[in-house]
């Protein structure tokens, strides 16, 4: 699940009582000021509004997480209008504050709203706020310049400097901090997709090895009668039929013509769901040699590395179907006392083969980076090699 919409269906309750909660507690304090005799400037339809306006806005809340509550998606499935709500209610009441009140609460304001929107997690809709209120404030200064600004002090020019600074290093920071929070948020996102997709592998791995292991048993308990039922073909001298035999026997035995295992659980799942699904039948694939135990690699990292390198090889060995030679893959294992190695080769067009740098940027540029950040991680490296229209990659990670 996308790790922001996980974020929202936790908090939800609290952010939408919350912001409209705390709007009408400083509601309920400015309708008792007035009460008392402060504020004379503000009329009481002013005051009613603003109480009304934030009565409003909790009943919305309350109805979103009514919704939430009878459907536990609809929060998920609505977020981009949850938002949308909670922006609206944030820049009316902040502009309310704002115009009923300017000399006192404005820069307070404007430090606060652009802090809360920040929790949103949506750079593009912090830029827009941030620029929309920086507008409503230039022209709260432009109508109403005796209500923000000292008209007729000697520091004018250095006040209106200060303020503008303060207000640029301001956005400046919450959008740094929104975008950081946003890509991380993002690579969550992605890692959890990865996990996704590397258990759905792993099932689909042991699913298939159940029924290799099922059929296995069938053609046991079945192989005496084909050996019967082939000596009569070949006594009675009926080589046409004993072939058909052969042929239909190896068609109904094709579930044990799979590659070598890898010794790895995830390196396996890995081959038995890319190789069926996104490789051409065209493209002949050998795998030698075995993993050996791995302690220090966690298996989303292995499966982000191999399935990368799995994928950049049939991506390149696809391309070379009209050449004279079939195309072919060639996965090696091999390990040690302290790393391990996995070696991916393929064949590559015969005209890229003359370039080696365009070989190795067109062939294993796609993915590469996500495979450096892995051996980065663990202190690994790799080489890139390009020969006899092959090009082969190479990686250690430790054991």
């Amino acid at each position: 699940m996308n790790v922001i919409k996980k974020y929202w269906e936790s908090v939800h309750r609290y952010i939408l009582v919350l912001i409209p909660g705390l709007c009408m507690c400083a509601g309920s304090y400015w309708t008792a000021c007035k009460f008392l005799g402060f504020y004379p400037n503000l009329s009481w339809i002013q005051i009613i509004l603003f109480d009304v306006s934030h009565m409003i806005y909790m009943s919305v809340g309350v109805y979103f997480i009514y919704r939430n509550k009878k459907e536990p998606t609809y929060i998920s499935e609505h977020l981009r209008f949850v938002k949308a709500f909670i922006v609206i209610l944030l820049f009316i009441q902040y502009n309310a504050i704002l115009y009923l009140f300017p000399s006192y609460y404005v820069w307070e304001c404007t430090f606060i709203f652009l802090s809360v929107i920040a929790f949103l997690f949506d750079s593009r809709l912090m830029a827009f706020n941030i620029f929309s209120y920086a507008v409503f404030l230039l022209i709260a200064h432009a109508i109403y310049p005796e209500n923000y600004l000292p008209v007729n002090d000697a520091l004018l020019s250095e006040v209106i400097a200060y303020r503008i600074l303060m207000y640029v290093v301001t956005s400046a920071c919450i959008m740094f901090v929104e975008i950081f929070a946003e890509r991380f948020l993002g690579q969550a996102t992605k890692s959890n997709e990865e996990n996704r997709r590397l258990i759905e592998k792993q099932l689909k791995y042991y699913q298939d090895m159940d029924l290799m292991d099922t059929e296995l048993r069938k053609f046991r308990h079945d192989i005496k009668n084909h050996f019967i039922c082939m000596e009569y073909l070949f006594n009675t001298g009926k080589t046409d039929e004993l072939q058909n035999y052969f042929k239909d026997l190896d068609e109904s035995f094709s579930f044990q013509q799979k590659l070598s295992l890898s010794g790895n659980d995830i390196v396996d799942a890995i081959l038995y769901h890319d190789l069926p699904h996104y490789c051409n039948d065209k493209i002949k694939v050998t795998t030698h040699g075995n993993l050996p135990t791995l302690h220090t690699v966690s298996a989303m990292d292995l499966c982000t590395l191999f399935s990368n390198m799995l994928s950049n090889a049939i991506a390149s060995a696809s391309q070379c179907e009209n050449e004279i030679a079939p195309p072919e893959i060639i996965i090696r294992f091999s390990g040690g006392k302290t790393y391990f190695s996995i070696e991916m080769s393929n064949s590559v067009h015969t005209q890229e083969a003359f370039s080696k740098r365009k070989t190795k940027d067109r062939n294993h540029g796609h993915g590469l980076h996500k495979i450096k950040d892995v051996l980065e991680k663990y202190d690994g490296r790799h080489e890139i090699k390009s020969e006899n229209n092959m090009i082969t990659v190479i990686v250690y990670l430790p054991v």
